[in-house]
């Protein structure tokens, strides 16, 4: 039974681990479709991320595309925070459980709907970019891409699936341009991630008659963390002098964690076993997804320009989580079944004058989660974006940007069984889940 608890502590907490790796604040359904933070730029939430791969605004370009540094104006330096303010509902739609004590029949699951398990996250980001000489730029980028945070209630009907999450990734990204022609740019950065996450669930109680309740659970932990490296790629390609485009790919990097899974038994089983529980190492290898960026930005005229960008999302990537034992337990494997995913997004920025800069953007997301694999630790749904935002130049050396975005997260179906094998019990859950976030944002730059 102990082996079981931290196979299933492990994997439950990597795959969350894993589906958070989409940024290191962000833990709600705020960020990108997954895990994945968007939220990386103040001046391309405005325009739902439109032309990103390709516009080169500011210095969030070493992110989004870092050969975009050969068409800054100069050095700049920025600093940046994004809001998140999600709400996330979970309804329960006649969830189970099974245990030797329900008679091994089952039984509705006690509690209610977890409250809303996001508080509002800020996501800061800090971007630097100067040039070396007239050709080629250096920048530093330092993010949270990925990240997952939520904390349902205690008697959360669905807590034998999850009850509190928190995973953060760090990535720092120096990062270098050259611009081979008038034309064409090129780019490249190392990322440096550091990735921590703290998952948790509940452990039913087996020996308790007419089924478990939440004064009787147990709960299983796991606290690991890691550094990893990858890369990414990019080019700018002025088509014509009104008309650029970029292509960017990310590496979806494989990181290692290393943790400590940690087990407290339900009431009952504490009693039998005569110990409150046990804690043991493993490690878990959570790999992220790669990403593909196409951009676009036409000057229809000194004032309107118009954008759109295509983003594809290897996350077949994250197909499976598998838990290796220091002890020598056999490995553990969840099945997660993500499918691949994309993004379309349409914006455009009007030059009201020489101070103000004005935009807007609507972008689809589409989920990579699917029925039957879909879990309360990322309750996630494909969404629609809607932003707005605005730049204001006070003069040659200070600017300042806004921005406003509503995400709406369609409404999905929760169908998931967990099995607790050495105990005898499984839970069946089924739901429902829906959320919205409002993101508000702010950043300032400065030219050197």
């Amino acid at each position: 039974m102990p082996n079981i608890h931290a196979r299933n502590t492990l994997s439950g907490a990597v795959a969350c681990s894993v589906l958070a790796a989409g940024g290191m604040l962000a833990a709600e359904p705020v960020r990108a479709a997954g895990f994945y933070i968007q939220e990386q730029s103040v001046s391309g939430l405005g325009r739902a991320f439109a032309g990103e791969a390709a516009v080169a605004r500011d210095a969030s370009t070493v992110f989004f595309n870092p050969a975009g540094m050969t068409s800054l104006p100069g050095p700049e330096l920025q600093l940046a925070s994004h809001l998140l303010m999600p709400k996330a509902e979970v309804e329960n739609d006649g969830s189970t459980v099974t245990t030797p004590g329900t008679g091994n029949a089952p039984a509705p699951v006690s509690g209610g709907s977890g409250g809303n398990p996001y508080d509002p996250t800020p996501v800061p980001n800090l971007f630097y970019a100067r040039p070396l000489n007239a050709d080629t730029w250096i920048g530093l980028g330092i993010t949270a891409p990925f990240g997952l945070v939520n904390d349902y209630d205690d008697d959360f009907f669905a807590r034998y699936d999850s009850t509190e999450t928190d995973l953060k990734v760090l990535n720092l990204q120096p990062s270098l341009a050259y611009r081979v022609s008038d034309r064409l740019s090129i780019g490249g950065g190392l990322d440096i991630q550091r990735a921590k996450a703290t998952l948790k669930s509940a452990l039913p109680d087996p020996t308790r008659m007419g089924g478990p309740s939440v004064d009787t659970d147990g709960e299983q932990r796991l606290d690991a963390d890691s550094w990893d490296f990858g890369f990414n790629l990019g080019l700018t390609w002025q088509a014509t002098p009104a008309t650029r485009l970029g292509a960017h790919y990310r590496q979806g990097i494989e990181h290692e964690l290393d943790g400590e899974a940690s087990v407290r038994y339900p009431t009952g089983l504490a009693a039998m076993k005569g110990t409150p529980g046990y804690t043991k190492d493993g490690q878990a290898t959570l790999h992220l997804p790669d990403m593909l960026a196409l951009g676009a930005s036409h000057e229809l005229s000194d004032r309107w320009t118009l954008m759109a960008q295509y983003k594809w999302f290897n996350w077949s990537n994250f197909d499976e989580i598998r838990i290796r034992f220091d002890d020598g337990s056999p490995d553990s494997t969840t099945e997660q079944n993500y499918g691949d995913s994309w993004a379309l997004a349409l914006g455009a920025e009007y030059v009201l004058n020489g101070q103000w800069t004005l935009r807007g953007g609507l972008q689809f997301d589409r989920t990579p989660t699917r029925d039957g694999y879909r879990t309360t630790r990322t309750p996630d749904g494909d969404r629609l974006w809607y932003s707005l935002g605005a730049s204001y130049a006070t003069g040659d050396r200070w600017g300042l940007d806004l921005a406003y975005t509503y995400i709406d997260i369609a409404s999905e179906p929760l169908d998931l069984t967990r099995e607790f094998e050495k105990t005898g019990s499984s839970a069946e859950i089924n739901g429902e889940i829906q959320g919205h976030v409002h993101i508000l944002a702010a950043a300032v730059r400065y030219h050197f």
